[in-house]
């Protein structure tokens, strides 16, 4: 039953992401569509250093076929492997309406090892907003749901200078053993100068059906590779 609800707020989610950032005008006729950036991030916090990259590329230009991979990592700054963490994903998508797409593909885990996995994925990108929604299913082990998504705004304060915020989350639920697995909320504020963003941020994770709390503030860098 509760993997249902998580099923049906996932694809809640989808649409009102969709709806709200839908582009208000229809690109110019004959215009070449862009191939997204690669955003790479590095947080250091007062208690562990964070990574993230996130590629989406299409496999060739106008292909409905693309390429998706969220790789994420902590590490501990005495280098202590059990507080090590270690995350990639990728992911084929294939493009089934305008910026919504059914994936496939396989999940890298430093505790869980090697899944392979299918799901949903919506994106979204404009000059002051991206949007990417991933709900997906482990094929094997336990069973695993899982629903990230990440929303940026990014509306320019001059012509140089521009507002930077973000609200990532995720949720993991072990559905063969019905309990909550892993969660985060990750915020990001800060400005942006041409490819470059840097700012606060702060990380709220939990782990396993305790729930155990862990919490990491520090400040952030970024940049974009075309």
């Amino acid at each position: 039953m509760e993997n249902k609800i998580l099923l049906l707020l996932s694809l809640g989610l989808l649409l009102v992401v969709k709806s709200y950032t839908q582009p208000s005008q229809m690109p110019e006729p004959g215009s070449k569509p862009q191939s997204p950036p690669i955003p790479i991030e590095v947080f250091a916090g007062d208690k562990y250093l964070n990574f993230q990259m996130i590629v989406i590329k299409p496999l060739k230009a106008g292909s409905r076929f693309s390429f998706l991979n969220v790789t994420a990592y902590s590490a501990d700054y005495k280098n202590k492997v059990s507080k090590n963490e270690f995350f990639t994903e990728g992911l084929l998508s294939y493009e089934v309406s305008k910026g919504f797409s059914v994936n496939a593909g396989a999940t890298m885990h430093f505790i869980n090892g090697f899944r392979p996995t299918a799901g949903l994925q919506y994106v979204y990108g404009s000059r002051q907003w991206f949007a990417l929604i991933l709900p997906r299913f482990d094929l094997r082990d336990s069973y695993n749901f899982e629903t990230f998504g990440l929303v940026e705004y990014k509306p320019p304060i001059n012509e140089k200078l521009g507002l930077y915020t973000r609200v990532q989350g995720l949720y993991v639920h072990n559905s063969k053993q019905n309990f909550h697995e892993r969660s985060y909320l990750n915020l990001r504020l800060g400005l942006s100068h041409s490819n470059s963003v840097f700012g606060l941020g702060a990380n709220f994770d939990r782990y396993g059906p305790f729930k155990i709390f862990k919490e990491n503030y520090g400040v952030f860098v970024s940049t974009q590779l075309f």
